[in-house]
């Protein structure tokens, strides 16, 4: 294969290899309505429903048991008979009777409280991640009906209701959620009680605000973007930005409207750690800041600074990545995602969680400095799909390996060069190496990156006493690494997701794509590795050609 050729093959691998961890890296569950018999109970409702359902047992529950929009869970397990015998009326009531804004407010509240009971049945959680299928395995019964909370959310509410002010009413029992009010939901004021919670909401600078000429929202506006500008959805606006500005603090909405409704925008990361109120012994997990804007809807909290950035939206993500619901795998930056009950899985991501935002980098740091001392990186890049998920678990380990190999790099060079002359010098391939890349350079680089020929450690130390520049190092490692990375963090997210699974936290379904992904991955990245060995070895023979071949006799490389 000549060498034109194996660059095109190379880049078609790798634009498979990237397109692959996107579709995996996806976000939101789709709002899909619900079909069979809850949904034609929820189509009469709307379309003729005139009853009401009482929600008082539920209000006098929540103005005992939260606080500044955080959840007293010691409160809630004394009082677990009144949370139970209001679940057991959710659960037998009429739905199909129900006028419209009574079922949409029941079942607004029957989520949230849900969402309580199953903290309060997994005690000691430090997250909802943390509970195996929360949102798609763990049902509860509705109006006589089998759901998840997925299915409450995305299979009845988001598309029966059609009203994206939804998002900021449901609670995911995480600091960065919606803050549940003291108050329940109730039919007869339903609109009022929205507009209210979207204005307390947008106007918490935990949730937006203007930085250095940036509008930084909620990642809620980065997963379920279109809810708030479809046009049959009520309210909506063009961009999601108006829509914010519908409901913001001034000096914010003239920011928007000064950019034509449009102005470059950025997403919060979310913080998955539990909405545990301080003195509730879950606390100890979340910390005990309150959530502003809870108490009154028309609360503008934080008005004044700038909150940092704190988190990761509603769903599950078990994605890594990054998005809710059905997500894929675990969000890094979300901390850590469903685990095993009490097995390795659950300890790892644990020790994260327990770093809080110090976590990624503490894992970073570790990477680097085992980098420097020869440690093999694989069990680390995998532990990292564990711990972080696929999408964050390959930004940390994609950006440790390179500053490691960077460090290594800088050591061979500047201050143990003639140590690491002595390494080197019985690895024949390496002096071959270093031939071509006096000739080729970067491209050299790249090509032994993708290569399994050549011992990542060895190799970082090898470069340093090649000519080639550190910037091209730099930068020739850290794209060609990226196949790499991405197989093994997919790894270890899948491997997590096995282990959740066959620990009774079901979600086979996804636990099968998962699997089907990291064997898609690991063949693009074997072929990648192959082409990349006939390329590198036809680099290398045309610079013995022209260089008259290495000392010793020519080892192929």
């Amino acid at each position: 294969m000549t060498a034109p050729r194996a660059r095109r093959g190379l880049a078609l691998g790798l634009a498979v290899l990237l397109a692959g961890a996107a579709s995996a890296a996806c976000g939101a569950p789709e709002s899909a309505a619900l079909g069979g018999e809850v949904g034609r109970e929820v189509r009469a409702s709307i379309d003729s429903g005139t009853a009401s359902f009482g929600e008082d047992g539920w209000g006098a529950l929540l103005a005992g048991g939260t606080r500044d929009g955080l959840v007293d869970y010691d409160w809630f397990r004394a009082h677990r008979s009144e949370l139970d015998a209001y679940l057991e009326r959710v659960a037998g009531a009429d739905l199909p009777s129900l006028a419209p804004a009574q079922l949409e407010a029941l079942l607004i509240d029957a989520y949230n409280a849900y969402t309580i009971r199953t903290i309060l049945e997994h005690p000691g959680v430090g997250s909802i991640r943390d509970i195996d299928g929360v949102w798609t395995d763990l049902e509860h019964e509705v109006g006589g009906h089998r759901l998840t909370l997925d299915q409450i959310e995305h299979g009845l509410l988001r598309p029966y209701f059609r009203d994206p002010r939804l998002h900021f009413a449901l609670n995911c029992a995480s600091r960065s959620c919606a803050p549940l009010p003291p108050w329940a939901y109730a039919g007869d004021s339903l609109d009022a009680r929205l507009e209210g919670r979207a204005r307390a909401f947008l106007r918490d600078t935990a949730n937006v605000r203007v930085e250095g000429g940036t509008l930084v929202l909620s990642k809620y506006f980065d997963w379920y973007g279109g809810d708030f500008t479809n046009p049959e959805w009520t309210p909506h606006s063009e961009t999601i930005p108006l829509f914010v500005a519908s409901y913001a603090r001034p000096e914010v909405a003239e920011f928007i409207r000064g950019h034509d409704g449009r102005p470059p925008v950025r997403f919060t990361r979310y913080d998955w750690s539990l909405n545990a109120a301080s003195g509730s012994r879950a606390a100890g997990h979340s910390g005990a800041a309150g959530h502003s804007g809870a108490a009154a809807d028309s609360g503008a909290a934080r008005d004044s600074g700038a909150a940092g950035d704190s988190g990761t939206a509603r769903d599950s993500a078990a994605a890594a990545a990054s998005g809710p619901g059905a997500g894929d795998g675990a969000s890094a930056s979300a901390g850590p995602a469903s685990g095993a009950r009490g097995g390795w899985v659950a300890r790892l991501r644990g020790w994260v969680a327990s770093l809080g935002p110090l976590g990624p980098v503490a894992y970073g740091a570790a990477y680097v400095l085992a980098t420097v001392l020869f440690v093999p990186g694989s069990a680390l890049t995998v532990g990292a799909g564990i711990a972080f998920g696929l999408v964050w678990g390959t930004v940390i380990t994609s950006v440790a390996s390179v500053a490691g190999a960077a460090a290594a790099f800088l050591v061979a060079r500047y201050l143990l060069r003639d140590r690491v002359q002595r390494w080197v010098e019985g690895h024949d391939r390496l002096r071959i190496v270093d031939r071509a890349v006096g000739q080729q350079g970067w491209k050299i680089v790249a090509l032994t990156r993708l290569s399994p020929l050549f011992p990542f450690n060895l190799l970082n130390y090898a470069y340093g006493l090649t000519d080639v520049g550190f910037r091209h190092y730099v930068l020739a490692s850290w794209v060609a690494m990226l196949p790499g990375t991405i197989a093994y963090v997919w790894i270890g997210a899948a491997g997590a997701a096995v282990a959740s699974s066959a620990a009774g936290g079901g979600g086979w379904l996804h636990t099968a794509l998962q699997v089907l992904g990291v064997a898609a991955t690991l063949g693009v990245a074997v072929v990648i590795g192959r082409i990349a060995t006939r390329a590198l070895r036809a680099e290398v023979g045309a610079a013995e050609a022209q260089g008259g071949g290495p000392p010793g006799g020519g080892e192929e490389a």
